[in-house]
């Protein structure tokens, strides 16, 4: 799934700010050494010259800057404490290329001084002396990720608690629907008049736990995977007393993945979706498969049927309100890590596959 554009233009935004930080601490590293030379008394250059000769010097240790934070990207959802790490395991390597730079630059490439034969100690001891500019760097570049880490997931709450309202006025939409309500309660009546009255209890028990199950369930939070197919299941057995002979439900849930944490309410609209465009119009038995499988770190998330098809419906065919709210509560809450592909299986059948980032409680 691709990014949000409000995921984009913040990863743009937090390029270009690291960007210029990495041009003013360039900027400020040019200016005290520039200080320092024209204080100390050099035989073979003048001030304005060494100036100019420092300036691809300070090219060289901008860019190996820029390459140290590019090392350091893949970490960026990792814990703090590990990039904080990374980058002071970063910082010899970094300050020993640029005390080579800078030996090449002003000794071989730009000489104006006598040449000394380059000997491997030299390697060592030209590191030294940056190993504080480059530390000071690596600090700084990881504390303004962190900070746009803070502040992105400061938005990302925002937003969540606004798609999750919309989430349970959803869900609410849904469960007090009145044909949703009426075709229930006459299911159930229909049982009484035919002295059924143990069906007709369990019906009403089954209805009863849905709805209040879903009104006290708290949208903006998560839930473990198993409380999640507890929902699922009792809004199924409501609806395989109105199908009776037409909805069947295959399961697949390994229990190690019970605990698994996932948005509330998140496969709601998925089956819902598979009811009423695959069960609710074919005259006969259709499967609703539930599963849920693990990859290296993602959980995934399937409801697939095997109904009439809906590729000719482009509303139906991925792009329906429920599937959207599904999408936007994924991009919130996880950005590019939770994603939901939808469509129509070759043959017959609609298949929803979300994925999300494993985590247990």
């Amino acid at each position: 799934m691709s990014a949000t554009p409000a995921t984009s233009s913040t990863l743009r935004r937090d390029r270009l700010e690291l960007l210029l930080t990495a041009v003013l601490f360039w900027c400020v590293h040019y200016a005290v050494l520039g200080a320092r030379s024209s204080i100390i008394d050099n035989p073979y250059l003048g001030v304005v010259e060494l100036q100019l000769r420092r300036v691809p010097v300070t090219v060289a240790g901008f860019l190996i800057a820029l390459g140290l934070v590019a090392l350091l990207q893949p970490l960026r959802r990792r814990p703090f404490w590990i990039r904080l790490l990374a980058a002071t395991a970063l910082v010899v390597p970094a300050a020993a290329l640029y005390g080579l730079a800078t030996d090449i630059m002003l000794w071989y490439v730009l000489p104006r001084a006598p040449v000394l034969p380059y000997e491997p100690v030299m390697f060592w001891q030209d590191m030294f002396p940056w190993l504080g500019s480059f530390a000071s760097w690596a600090a700084l570049a990881v504390a303004l990720d962190y900070s746009h880490e803070v502040r992105d997931r400061e938005r990302r709450l925002a937003e969540l608690e606004v798609v999750a309202r919309e989430a349970q006025l959803e869900a609410l939409r849904h469960q007090m629907n009145p044909h949703f309500l009426f075709n229930t309660l006459n299911s159930i009546s229909s049982m009484i008049w035919d002295r059924d009255p143990a069906r007709a209890e369990e019906m009403l028990v089954a209805l009863a736990d849905f709805l209040r199950s879903t009104l006290e369930i708290d949208p903006r939070g998560e839930i473990s995977l198993d409380e999640e197919i507890a929902l699922q299941r009792a809004y199924l057995a409501i609806e395989q007393f109105r199908f009776p002979t037409r909805l069947k439900v295959a399961w697949r849930l390994p229990p190690e993945l019970g605990a698994a944490r996932v948005p509330a309410l998140i496969l709601q609209p998925l089956v819902e979706n598979a009811i009423k465009y695959a069960v609710s119009p074919s005259r006969s038995a259709t499967t609703v498969r539930i599963e849920a499988s693990r990859g290296r770190r993602d959980l995934v998330l399937v409801v697939e049927d095997d109904g009439p098809s809906r590729a000719a419906d482009p509303a139906q065919g991925g792009a329906g309100l429920g599937l959207n709210l599904v999408r936007r509560r994924l991009a919130v809450r996880y950005g590019e890590a939770g994603r939901l592909a939808a469509g129509a299986q070759p043959r017959r059948g609609f298949r929803a596959e979300v994925t999300l980032p494993l985590e247990f409680a």
